[in-house]
């Protein structure tokens, strides 16, 4: 079973960070994505109450995208990682896809 550890770096997103979290229970409920890493940069807003009432860690770290993305990978625990903006949410088919790109990676092919 593969296992992906999902790190999304915010700063004051609250606007959108719920779309970006609900996209992601399908693959939870099917044991995918094992934890979400929320990488916060100072954020201001309801940001870190979003992800508390989400259930993902909350991560403070330094401003700016690569110091919250390099925090929120030195935390994960699982070996796959898929880095997303706190305003990308997944289209229907992405966990087939990524299930799909991760065999093919750990077949050699």
């Amino acid at each position: 079973m593969f296992m992906i550890s999902v790190i999304i770096p915010t700063f004051n997103a609250a606007s959108t960070l719920p779309e970006t979290l609900s996209a992601l229970i399908p693959a939870a409920v099917d044991g995918l994505v094992r934890e979400v890493i929320v990488s916060d940069g100072g954020s201001t807003d309801s940001t870190e109450r979003i992800a508390d009432s989400a259930g993902v860690e909350f991560l403070k770290s330094p401003a700016g995208r690569g110091q919250q993305l390099a925090a929120g990978s030195a935390r994960a625990r699982f070996p796959w990682l898929l880095f997303l903006h706190a305003d990308t949410v997944l289209k229907e088919g992405w966990i087939r896809e990524s299930a799909l790109f991760m065999r093919a990676v750990d077949e050699g092919k």
